[in-house]
Parts: structure tokens; sequence; C-alpha cells
């Protein structure tokens, strides 16, 4: 599915992406650390989970005892601070684009050029296997990888007593078709991610799947650059360490030319 169109910047809206000028000057850690400003709030009082060998992964019943703790915690500081945005908040975020999923709902803004996203972080915990208390954090990480449909976060919403995280993300056009499996790999490559298992692509911090040719979640933009949409992405490592990497991480070459095509759309 294509999630856009334009990635020109609406100064007149108070939720745009950081562009033009301020975001070419912006190092990788300060990008992070804008992210991280975003959820600063929804920090307080998280503590770490196990992580490691298969041994310390979270049964299914712990998963969900940590789910229900985390989405309390962050409901109280969300409504404390401003930050829970309600169900008829929501309706008016735009057009829907698809019905609700067990993952998302998903919305176009055409005023904005922005997708909003009603996402339950929880979702394919399987394959994922996510420690609850870094549901905050996985949209920096994707950021990280993948700034070209960089998220930003607006709220924390409720669905039936079930958290839900609320990002924007760019509306990219893709009138092409799919990229190849042979572009995805050779652009997942300029990341250090490499094969690590069937239709997984990794290193020892963190592991992406759900990006080939029979998904929808990489588009080829009309621009010829290839936009990861909304991947499934695992953490090895606790989030703040796998950020932490990734801020320190220095692309290949082939990957400097995303941020060239990025910093020009944004300084349009």
């Amino acid at each position: 599915m294509s999630n856009g169109t334009r990635f020109e910047q609406n100064n007149n809206e108070p939720n745009q992406h950081i562009g033009g000028v301020l975001y070419q000057n912006l190092s990788r850690r300060e990008m992070a650390d804008l992210d991280r400003g975003d959820i600063r709030v929804l920090e307080k009082e998280v503590h770490d989970q196990p992580y490691g060998d298969s041994e310390n992964v979270q049964t299914t019943l712990e998963q969900t005892r940590a789910e229900q703790v985390e989405t309390k915690r962050l409901f109280d500081i969300a409504k404390e601070n401003g930050l829970f945005i309600d169900r008829e908040t929501i309706d008016k975020f735009g057009d829907k684009l698809c019905t609700k999923t067990g993952e998302c709902e998903i919305f176009y803004n055409e005023k904005e050029s922005l997708i909003y996203k009603v996402k339950d972080p929880f979702a394919k915990w399987v394959i994922k296997e996510l420690h609850a208390e870094d549901a905050i954090y996985e949209h920096i990480v994707h950021n990280l990888l993948f700034p070209n449909t960089r998220y930003k976060f607006i709220g924390i919403a409720e669905d039936e007593g079930n958290l839900r995280i609320v990002l924007t993300q760019p509306f990219i056009s893709s009138t092409n078709a799919h990229p190849t499996d042979e572009e995805i790999i050779s652009h997942l490559k300029t990341l250090g991610l490499e094969p690590d298992g069937p239709y997984f692509y990794g290193n020892e911090y963190v592991t992406v799947t759900d990006i080939g040719t029979a998904s929808d979640n990489v588009l080829k933009g009309d621009d010829g650059e290839l936009y990861f949409i909304d991947p499934i992405i695992k953490l090895k490592k606790p989030a703040k360490e796998v950020i932490e990497f990734l801020i320190n991480f220095t692309p290949k070459k082939e990957q400097l030319s995303w941020w060239k095509s990025l910093l020009k759309r944004f300084s349009r």
C-alpha cells in the first residue's frame, strides 16, 4: 500500500516533521534526541526487561502482564501531561485508508501530506519479541534505520482498554512498481543488515523482516528511491542500546544518497 505522496512541509501546521535548514544541520544523535524529547515524559519510572538468548525471552503470560502494567503506566502519564488522544480526535485525523486491523488504523490527511497511524505496539509480538517497556522507542529505531520515512510521535490513545501509539509519517508517491528483492537486499546491506535467517536481515542489535516484494512495506518512489514504510523490527538488545548503536553507525557510501535525497525534499 502506498502510504503517501509528498515530502513538502506545511509550515502552518503544528504537527510538522522537522525539515528545511534545521533538519539539514542535525546529526543522527541530534535527530534521535529530538525524537527522545517527544517521549521524554513517558520515560518516567521505566525499567529494563531481561534480554539475551532465547532462555530470557518472556513467556506469553509474562508478556501479557508486562503489557498491562506498561499500558496503565503510559495511560496515566499521557493523561497527566496532555498526551492522551481521544477517539473523537482520532476520527478527525483524515480519511481512513483501511479498516482497523489488529496492528493499526491508518488515516491520510491531504492538507498536511501526512499519514496518521494509530498503532498497537504489541501486535506481532511473537515475531518481534518486544519487551513492553521498549514500545515507546520502536519508532526511534525505525527513524535511525529509515530516515526518509521518519515517524513523529503524536501521543497515546486507547482502544477497548488496549494501548495505541499515535504517529505521523510523510505521505509518499509511488506509481512505480515495487522494488525488486535484489534492490531491497542491496540497500539493507548499506545499513549493515545481512541475512539473519529466512526472511530476516539484521546484525547483533536489530533485525528486520516483512520487507520482501510480496509485502507492501517497501515502496519505490517516483524519484527512484526506496522507502521502507512499516517493516517489522525486532530488537535483540534493550531499545536504548540499539538506539545508541544506530546513532554511531556509519552507513556505507550508497546510503548517503538517501540522506541527500531526503534533504533536497525538505529544503524545497
